[in-house]
C-alpha cells in the first residue's frame, strides 16, 4: 500500500514539474516586447501613471447626471470624453485633486501640463462654491 502511494505522489511531482516547465516555455514564448504591450492600455490613455497617485474616480456619473466639467476654462469635448473614459464626472472630484493627482491624470491623459497651467482645481472649486 505503501509503494503504491509513494508512486502517486512522484507522478504527481513529475507531472506538475512538467506543466511548470511548458507553461514557463509558452509564457516566454508569448511574451510581448514593451512596445507590442501598448494594444492592450486603452488607446485614450497615452501612459500609465505611478497607482499611488491616481485620483478618485467613478464608475459612472452620479444619479443626478455629470457635470459639464466644460464650464472648466480649458476642457474641451475631447478633454471632457477623456476625463469621462477614466471616471471623472463631476466638479468635486477634480476640487479634491492634490498635485500628485493632477500630475497623474496629466501624464495619463498626456494633456502636457494643461492641468496645472489653466488651474482646473481652482476653477472647479470656485464652480462649486458658487452653485
Amino acid at each position: 500500500m505503501v509503494e503504491i502511494a509513494s508512486k502517486i505522489v512522484i507522478c504527481m511531482l513529475l507531472a506538475s514539474f512538467i506543466g511548470f516547465l511548458i507553461g514557463l516555455l509558452v509564457g516566454r514564448a508569448t511574451k510581448r516586447s514593451k512596445e507590442g504591450d501598448s494594444h492592450y492600455i486603452n488607446p485614450v490613455f497615452k501612459k500609465q501613471g505611478n497607482v499611488y497617485y491616481k485620483p478618485f474616480i467613478l464608475s459612472s456619473a452620479r444619479p443626478s447626471g455629470a457635470d459639464d466639467l466644460t464650464l472648466i476654462e480649458g476642457v474641451d469635448a475631447t478633454t471632457l470624453t477623456k476625463l469621462n473614459s477614466l471616471g471623472i464626472f463631476h466638479f468635486d472630484q477634480i476640487a479634491n485633486w492634490s498635485i500628485n493627482n493632477c500630475e497623474w491624470v496629466d501624464n495619463f491623459l498626456d494633456l502636457e501640463g494643461r492641468i496645472e497651467d489653466e488651474k482646473w482645481v481652482l476653477k472647479a472649486q470656485e464652480i462649486i462654491t458658487n452653485n
